[in-house]
């Protein structure tokens, strides 16, 4: 078996399986709105429901537009990393171990989507509760050291734009 048909038959469903496990274990073991401290003060699993993008973007939006929106914007991204793992040399091996992160986790959260309306979240990471408080700018700022909550699938989208990133500004973006 090649990498290229490993990546997209292994790899891509291991991140779905394990997505899709993890959020349905949560659902199943934390109340809506629970949390569980696992390192107090930093990490938490909590239960929540996003039914927004990256960060809750648009989830105070409309949903007779936001729904139909993410699925196309689901459908655009799915045909796109396909067409591309299908045109992709063997080669090409760091783009390939890229795009099949990518399907695993988009596939996830279009799943969660599909199924319920919104995308189960549940690794909180914070720094003690802590808020930053200062003037920048002219302006008084006050920001929560968090990071809203994510899940595997967000994981995986996230590790493989960070990679996608790395990639092109080392140079190595498909010349053909």
């Amino acid at each position: 078996m090649t990498f290229k048909l490993r990546c997209i038959v292994l790899l891509a469903p291991l991140i779905l399986l394990l997505d899709q496990w993890s959020k349905w274990s949560v659902r199943a073991e934390i109340p809506f709105g629970g949390v569980i401290p696992i390192w107090p003060g930093y990490f938490d699993l909590v239960h929540v429901q996003n039914t927004g993008a990256a960060f809750g973007m648009l989830a105070g939006a409309a949903a007779a537009w936001r729904e139909p929106f993410f699925y196309l914007v689901s459908a655009v991204a799915l045909t796109a990393i396909v067409v591309m793992l299908v045109r992709l040399r063997a080669t090409e091996r760091l783009t390939i171990f890229i795009l099949s992160l990518l399907l695993g986790g988009v596939i996830g959260n279009l799943i969660d989507r599909a199924l319920f309306g919104s995308v189960t979240d549940f690794v909180s990471l914070h720094w003690r509760d802590v808020v930053w408080s200062g003037t920048l700018f002219g302006w008084h700022w006050q920001l929560p050291l968090d990071w809203p909550a994510f899940n595997v699938a967000d994981s995986a989208i996230t590790v493989s734009m960070v990679l996608l990133a790395w990639q092109l500004l080392r140079g190595e973006g498909r010349t053909a």
